[in-house]
C-alpha cells in the first residue's frame, strides 16, 4: 500500500511539473493509462490486457513503449482502432479527444462488456466513461471516476486509486 501511494505521489509531483495547459504531454497520459490498469482488476482477462487507442492520438506512440510490460501477470498489447468494428478484445478502450462525439457509439457497442473507457477529453465521466482527465488551473494532470459505470462493467478498481481522483460520481 506505501509502494502504490508512493508511486503515485511520485506520478502526480511529474505530472505537476510536465503537463501543461499549452502542450500535452502523452506521455504522462500513457503513464496514466497504465497505473490505472495496474490498480484495476478485469474479469475473464486471457493472456494479454488489451489497450486499443480509438481516433489519432500522440498517447498510442507513447502507449507502445509500454507494449510487452507486465501489468498484474499480463502483457500489456496496445492496438489502435478508427472504426468501432476494430475495437477487437479490448479491456480499455482509450478514448482520444478527436474522436471524443463518438462515446455514445462505443457505450452501446460495449454495452455489458467489462471494457474500461477512459477518454482523453474532460467530463466525459459523466457521460458513460470509466475514466476523463483533467487539467487542472495549476496544469496537473488528474482524474474523474464514474465508480457507477465501472461496476456495472463488473470492473473493480483499488479505493486508493478513488481516493486520488479529482472527482468520482
Amino acid at each position: 500500500m506505501k509502494c502504490f501511494k508512493l508511486s503515485f505521489m511520485m506520478l502526480a509531483l511529474y505530472c505537476s511539473v510536465t503537463a501543461y495547459s499549452q502542450t500535452t504531454n502523452y506521455q504522462v497520459y500513457a503513464l496514466f493509462v497504465v497505473n490505472i490498469a495496474k490498480y484495476s482488476s478485469f474479469p475473464n482477462v486471457s493472456s494479454d490486457l488489451q489497450v486499443t487507442v480509438y481516433g489519432k492520438s500522440k498517447v498510442y506512440d507513447e502507449l507502445m513503449k509500454q507494449s510487452g510490460k507486465n501489468v498484474n501477470g499480463h502483457s500489456l498489447k496496445v492496438t489502435q482502432a478508427e472504426d468501432i468494428t476494430d475495437l477487437g478484445q479490448a479491456q480499455i478502450i482509450y478514448l482520444a479527444d478527436g474522436k471524443s462525439a463518438s462515446l455514445d457509439d462505443i457505450l452501446k457497442a460495449t454495452e455489458g462488456k467489462p471494457i474500461m473507457i477512459i477518454c482523453e477529453r474532460e467530463g466525459l465521466h459523466k457521460k458513460g466513461a470509466g475514466f476523463s482527465f483533467i487539467v487542472t488551473e495549476n496544469s496537473t494532470l488528474r482524474f474523474d471516476i464514474n465508480n457507477t459505470e465501472l461496476e456495472k462493467r463488473q470492473i473493480k478498481i483499488s479505493k486508493n486509486l478513488s481516493t486520488l481522483a479529482n472527482s468520482t460520481i
